[in-house]
């Protein structure tokens, strides 16, 4: 089974939990900095041999706001050794609340630093294209050459110039 498949249905009850009224975002996210922050920490919460006890006293002393029901997930994590899903459970509520309000994030990758006005202008055309609001996460990658490569969701548009060459390079070649 899936690392997302696993962390989708943890993030599916804390979204159920939320709309109940009870919001763990906080405490939810200061947990997955705290295991994002640190391969020692991955190691330590990953490791088998280390009790699930252990893992949630540590825990809980990283982030002193440990509510009942944060409380409990932390606990079932690490009877289950899956503490180091915390940063997925966090990112996959975070798009699971996103969806709700109709938001979306789209993962852009540039050669070169945007500016913000063309940031906005990518984001008002993506949310005419889809019909929701549109937030980037800009990402440099200078392999591409120029251009942009966007995804948004499970969709990928490829506007990127080492594609567009790789293209004119197998249409000469065959």
């Amino acid at each position: 089974m899936s690392t997302q498949f696993i962390s989708r249905r943890y993030a599916r009850a804390l979204f159920d939990l939320l709309k109940e009224g009870v919001d763990l975002r906080d405490g939810l996210h200061a947990l997955a900095q705290v295991v994002k922050a640190d391969d020692e920490v991955r190691a330590f919460l990953a490791s088998p041999a280390v009790p699930a006890a252990r893992k949630l006293a540590a825990l809980s002393k990283a982030v002193a706001d440990l509510s009942g029901e944060l409380e409990r997930l932390v606990q079932l994590l690490a009877e289950r050794n899956k503490l180091v899903l915390l940063p997925e459970i966090a990112e996959l509520l975070d798009e699971l609340i996103r969806q709700s309000q109709a938001e979306a994030v789209a993962d852009v990758m540039v050669a070169a630093p945007l500016s913000k006005d063309v940031q906005k202008k990518i984001a008002q055309a993506l949310s005419k294209r889809i019909g929701k609001k549109v937030s980037l996460r800009v990402h440099e990658d200078p392999s591409i050459l120029g251009g942009l490569v966007i995804r948004l969701g499970d969709r990928q548009l490829d506007y990127s110039l080492r594609t567009r060459l790789e293209g004119l390079r197998r249409a000469i070649a065959g």
